[in-house]
């Protein structure tokens, strides 16, 4: 392949990647504001400025762009940093001010993701799948880090590496964080503080 065919590619690659990421934006914008199940692809053909054939053809229509919208949120490279971070912090104390200081991360970048897909898998039968998907992984990334916190020897002998991972979720969760840190006007450092002092004493040996 000739050099002027390699720069003909590496333009059409970088104008394909633009458009799909222009499509998912538009997406991400409209299921925020009127909910998946009223939006339509034409709607997002129209912000994106692109056909309708082709939200289809990059993006797999409404359901393909729901599940890219997840995959964002919970197999993007921010999860395994996360984890990467718990495993270099020395102490089972200073894992969980690590995981608190992810939590914080991910639902600053992806808070909006996380109610689109929950009220998408409330509304549309077809959405559930990738709700529940995302929440079997962050099971599996939370049982990662338990198994770092039980290598510490300061996990309570009687909790199995799954239901420990359960208690972090129960108290980590989007919802009850929304709940602490905006409806009860906490903010998100009282939030986050309080959730994992409650989530070191159900893990942890005094």
């Amino acid at each position: 392949m000739s050099s002027q065919e390699d720069r003909l590619l590496s333009r059409r690659q970088e104008y394909a990647e633009a458009t799909w990421r222009a499509v998912v934006t538009a997406a991400r914008e409209l299921f925020g504001e009127a909910g998946y199940s009223r939006t339509t692809v034409q709607q997002i053909a129209r912000r994106a400025r692109v056909s309708p054939a082709t939200v289809y053809a990059q993006c797999g229509g409404k359901q393909g762009l729901l599940k890219t919208l997840m995959d964002e949120w919970t197999a993007g490279p921010l999860v395994r940093e996360i984890i990467e971070a718990c495993a270099a912090a020395g102490t089972a104390k200073q894992k969980l001010v690590v995981l608190a200081d992810g939590y914080r991360a991910i639902y600053n970048a992806s808070g909006d993701i996380i109610r689109i897909v929950t009220d998408a898998a409330a509304a549309a039968p077809g959405a559930a799948e990738f709700l529940e998907t995302a929440n079997e992984r962050h099971h599996e990334a939370l049982v990662e880090i338990v198994t770092q916190i039980r290598e510490t020897g300061d996990l309570k002998k009687d909790l199995s590496d799954e239901d420990a991972a359960r208690i972090i979720y129960y108290h980590f969760r989007y919802e009850q964080f929304t709940l602490a840190a905006d409806t009860f006007g906490w903010g998100e450092d009282r939030a986050l503080d309080w959730i994992r002092e409650r989530v070191e004493n159900a893990l942890l040996d005094p």
